[in-house]
């Protein structure tokens, strides 16, 4: 599943990728050759989730604000990094108090029914 887009920004080339790296996901984007921003993940889906998430972004970002070309390409890529950084641990705190929800509902009903296990058990001493 590796995906690759450019997006111009005035003179500046973005170019976003999701790809494969090592037993996870990677998704990020460069400018000239550097990371600007990278977000791993250990599935697949996620990395596809957020891949969506971010192009929403890079395309928010790039007609809402407008090129300046006397502003150096370095600080528009830390300003870009910056705004992405934000979005996507915005969007992370989010998939966390998701899965924080499920795991203690699944771990309420998991203890109900042992507490129901032990209560029905009978230890026969030898």
């Amino acid at each position: 599943m590796t995906k690759n887009k450019t997006y111009k920004f005035g003179d500046l080339t973005y170019k976003a990728y999701c790809k494969p790296a090592g037993h996870g996901w990677e998704v990020g984007f460069t400018y000239g050759g550097k990371p600007v921003f990278v977000g791993n993940f250990v599935h697949a889906s996620e990395a596809k989730q957020w891949w969506k998430k971010m192009c929403y972004e890079m395309t928010y970002f790039c007609k809402h604000h407008e090129y300046v070309p006397t502003a150096s390409p370095a600080w528009y890529s830390k300003y870009f990094g910056n705004y992405m950084y934000k979005s996507y641990y915005t969007w992370l705190d989010k998939c966390f108090s998701k899965y924080t929800r499920e795991y203690t509902t699944a771990t309420k009903n998991d203890y109900k029914k042992y507490k129901n296990y032990e209560k029905h058990f009978h230890y026969k001493t030898a």
